[in-house]
């Protein structure tokens, strides 16, 4: 059997699915397959952070304001050391702009009332799932790439369902949005280089007592060691820990019951040498991985989506990676310098993490950080303007 469409995603994840999302609102026809059988557990979700970028891409569709009644707002960021507060800064979005050298679109000026959201990844599919059903546009679960081909004009992509089904499916595109281990990456031949981190972290879900967290992201920083608590909601809290043994080190387990879920990871740093090759593009975890520190994964890919639906729709694909890798490049070379730091033990970074959270009360550097935990920290897309 063989079918049609404008763009084909391969991948139902977040920037798959806000991709589709883009595309639909821009009037361009589109399919979208993923080799799983349905959208991520709820409960099992790495992903949290909604930033304010996010949030704006999302707002002209109406999917913003579902997941912000949805999810739940982290207003204030607390840096200790050694479990003693050394800063407390609200998120509130109040006068936070993009960088400086950047013209600003009328669209920020609108942001005093937004926040960081915290909503686990499976919730933000859901909802993503259910706008595309409200528009017609249907995810294909079950359904694997296998192989792909291209001419001049279109892409031929042969498919498989779980029963054994084959299909073919012309597009004048393929986008792979299926993640770090990509089909359409490994079939389209671009190169994935980069390194991994042999360290261990650990995370889990729990339940916590103590209300002082109830809207807060918490950074408690030691020599070597760093403990994150981030509030879900009223009462859940995720726990981050950069070593293997989160139940007996974090020092929030004292208030901690109903563990929901846990999981270890290791981080790996990789950047695709291009977005695009011939008729196949890619976006999100597909292009790059880099370490959760700042919450910029799913976002990043969200951005990516966003930035590719607009350039199809104004046929300047072409401009794709030109647009995206530089930024990708700069939030991988951040999030690794942030990461190194949580992870040092010399006298110099126990110094640094210790008196560094200071420097927040000065206006420029304060605002700095707003804009990074914001996702504001890269130049204001031409597409949002």
């Amino acid at each position: 059997m063989t079918t049609n469409s404008r763009v084909l995603i391969i991948g139902a994840g977040p920037s798959g699915l806000a991709l589709a999302i883009e595309l639909t609102r821009r009037g361009i026809s589109c399919d979208i397959v993923d080799k799983a059988m349905g959208p991520a557990p709820l409960p099992e979700s790495r992903a949290l952070a909604f930033n304010a970028r996010s949030q704006m891409i999302l707002e002209a569709s109406g999917v913003t304001d579902i997941i912000k009644r949805s999810g739940h707002t982290v207003d204030r960021v607390r840096i200790c050391w050694q479990g003693k507060l050394r800063k407390e800064m609200s998120m509130l979005t109040r006068r936070v702009q993009p960088e400086r050298d950047i013209p600003i679109s009328s669209a920020f000026d609108a942001l005093d009332s937004r926040s960081l959201i915290v909503i686990r990844q499976g919730e933000i599919e859901r909802i993503m799932i259910d706008y595309l059903q409200s528009q017609g546009v249907a995810v294909q679960w079950n359904t694997e790439l296998c192989s792909f081909s291209e001419t001049e004009n279109s892409v031929t992509a042969t498919l498989i369902s779980s029963a054994g089904k084959p299909l073919q499916l012309v597009a004048g595109t393929i986008v792979g949005c299926d993640g770090a281990h990509s089909i359409v990456r490994k079939l389209g031949g671009y190169s994935f280089d980069g390194e991994s981190d042999p360290q261990t972290w650990s995370l889990l879900d729990a339940t916590m007592s103590d209300s002082q967290f109830a809207h807060a992201l918490t950074a408690d920083l030691y020599p070597g060691k760093a403990f994150v608590t981030i509030a879900i909601s009223d009462n859940v809290v995720r726990l981050i820990h950069n070593g293997k043994h989160i139940r007996a080190e974090h020092p929030m387990m004292q208030y901690c019951k109903n563990i929901h879920w846990e999981s270890e990871f290791n981080i790996s740093y990789r950047l695709v040498e291009r977005y695009q090759r011939g008729r196949s593009f890619l976006c999100g975890d597909a292009a790059h991985v880099h370490s959760p520190v700042g919450g910029r994964g799913m976002n990043l890919g969200i951005e990516d989506a966003a930035c590719l639906a607009w350039l199809l729709a104004e046929g300047r694909e072409a401009q794709y990676s030109g647009l995206r890798l530089p930024i990708a490049k700069k939030i991988l070379k951040a999030t690794f310098r942030q990461t190194m730091l949580l992870n040092a033990s010399s006298p110099v970074s126990s110094l640094a993490k210790q008196f560094g959270p200071k420097l927040f009360a000065v206006p420029l550097i304060g605002r700095s950080l707003k804009r990074s935990v914001l996702g504001l920290d890269t130049a204001n897309p031409e597409w949002l303007a």
